[in-house]
């Protein structure tokens, strides 16, 4: 169970992530009139409708950018999960049942006491959001997990050897300005953050994978690298587009697998646009 909600999942916030919810309780409370509506006029009971559709539609926006205040890190799209998603969900709901209670406590519409009031809205809050919500997730999961295959599939037919200027030196230093390696554009492979330092992957003459730690920061050798070679693809990784071998998707993100490396390079969110623009300029 755990690793399931390990699994990337798509963080998806746009007008329809705020609309959807609101739309939903609208035609929730119209068609079966939870929490006492059944004994209500219709104007009332669309009236009603319409005021819980927009309080769910705001409280999702509310909650998603607080959420992002308080909390970045963990709010960070690059790293979003299944897990993730359904505690998210969940806040949100916690936050919807408690307006509502609120709002009939204050407004005393029932004979309910208050803790009878709350379980009460709570339990059929999640009784009658539990499948649509469930749905949802999995289409969205299934949906995005498509997109993103037929993406990679693009680029895939894109991704070609290049013989281009590849025996380029380029000159790699350390944060101090000292001289560490030389080496061609078709040597270098990866870097990778590590702290204050980087780990940069190179080919030898060999053509055996080296590594060399390196006192420097990512976007420092970044900036010393061609940008039209080299690619700041992850705020953990800057990646030789010439050594791209296959690009593959996930439900959150686009993957790189470079010829001399078996590990899928992460591409974060942000950078997925670029990352075709250069693709398609470097081959």
């Amino acid at each position: 169970m755990p690793f399931i909600f390990n699994r990337p999942h798509p963080f998806i916030f746009n007008s329809g992530s705020i609309l959807i919810p609101g739309i939903f309780t609208f035609l929730l409370i119209l068609l079966f009139r939870p929490l006492g509506f059944n004994s209500l006029p219709l104007n009332y009971v669309v009236a009603f409708a319409l005021g819980f559709g927009l309080i769910a539609s705001t409280v999702v926006w509310f909650t998603v950018k607080i959420l992002k205040f308080i909390a970045p890190k963990w709010m960070d799209e690059d790293s979003w999960t299944l897990g993730k998603e359904v505690l998210l969900i969940f806040t949100v709901l916690v936050f919807i049942v408690l307006t509502i209670f609120f709002i009939f406590f204050g407004i005393n519409v029932t004979e309910h006491g208050p803790w009878e009031l709350f379980k009460m809205v709570f339990i059929k809050t999640l009784l009658f959001s539990a499948f649509p919500i469930l749905f949802m997730v999995l289409f969205e999961q299934y949906n995005y997990q498509r997109k993103q295959l037929k993406e990679a599939e693009k680029l895939n037919q894109k991704v070609k050897a290049e013989n281009g200027d590849l025996d380029v030196i380029h000159s790699i230093t350390a944060e101090n300005g000292q001289l560490i390696l030389q080496l061609k554009t078709n040597e270098i492979l990866w870097a990778q953050s590590d702290g204050n330092y980087l780990e940069l992957f190179y080919l030898n003459e060999a053509k055996e994978i080296k590594k060399e730690l390196i006192r420097n920061r990512l976007k420092n050798l970044a900036e010393l690298l061609p940008n039209d070679t080299f690619f700041h693809c992850h705020k953990s990784f800057l990646i030789n587009l010439h050594q791209v071998q296959k690009v593959q998707g996930n439900a959150r993100n686009f993957e790189v697998i470079l010829r001399y490396g078996n590990s899928p390079i992460p591409v974060a969110r942000s950078k997925s646009s670029e990352l075709k623009q250069k693709i398609s300029r470097t081959i």
